[in-house]
């Protein structure tokens, strides 16, 4: 007679453990790389937080440099979606030995014009501080008034072009930028045909350390909210005369 030892029912009880274990660790993973995957693409939606509001707050200071010698300098602005909006730049130079202007103010508007195109037609990179660099550039005209040392402040504005870039410090529309700003400037006796030689600046290069914040100002849906809120009015006075 032949007997054949078979295991017995127990046996199985630990292989078949460890086979569970394994899937439930093999699911916990693939759980993990989805969320995982999930929050990537969150982050890496090309918007960064610029569309977690319609109005981009900017405020910041720093250096200017001119012909004459440094000077500090204060930049603010506000971007509607960030891509148009209006800025104002202030220059000190604080008894800077040389200098031939000795505060200027400046104000205007500027256009960045890549933001929205490229998130339209998927051209970010994916990389949050490269795409919010690149979209940054940005393109601005406006009027400034500047005084000599120991005057006051021209009475006849003159007209600057600028160009600006803002490096991301950390990768999201919500934070510290460090932003470098050139202009050109004509004061307003040049515009008006004065070809006396040019002593004051001419070109500004500006370093700022500033803070970016984005906000909901509800200017996209200004013009559906009065309505809704009459409505939301005429509805409340309704149910209380009821």
């Amino acid at each position: 007679m032949i007997t054949t030892n078979k295991p017995a029912r127990g046996s199985f009880e630990p292989a078949r453990g460890r086979r569970a274990a394994a899937r439930a660790l093999a699911g916990a993973a693939a759980l993990a790389t989805v969320a995982v995957a999930s929050t990537a693409r969150a982050d890496g939606d090309g918007a960064y937080g610029r569309l977690d509001g319609d109005l981009a707050l900017r405020a910041g200071a720093g250096a200017s440099l001119a012909n004459g010698g440094p000077a500090l300098c204060a930049h603010g602005a506000a971007a509607y979606l960030s891509t148009a909006g209006l800025y104002a730049h202030y220059t000190d130079a604080i008894g800077a030995q040389g200098a031939t202007v000795a505060r200027s103010i400046a104000g205007g508007v500027f256009i960045q014009p890549l933001f929205l195109g490229r998130y339209a037609s998927n051209l970010e990179l994916g990389t949050p501080w490269l795409d919010l660099f690149i979209d940054s550039v940005a393109l601005g005209v406006g009027s400034f008034w500047e005084a000599s040392p120991g005057a006051g402040l021209a009475p006849e504005p003159g007209v600057e072009l600028s160009l600006s870039l803002d490096v991301p410090l950390l990768g999201h529309a919500t934070g510290p930028f460090l932003g470098v700003r050139g202009a050109l400037r004509w004061r307003g006796s040049e515009l008006a045909g004065d070809v006396s030689p040019r002593d004051e600046q001419r070109a500004l290069v500006s370093v700022t350390l500033s803070w970016h914040h984005v906000v909901w100002a509800h200017i996209v849906d200004a013009g559906d909210r009065a309505p809704a809120q009459v409505a939301a009015r005429r509805s409340e006075a309704g149910a209380r005369s009821r």
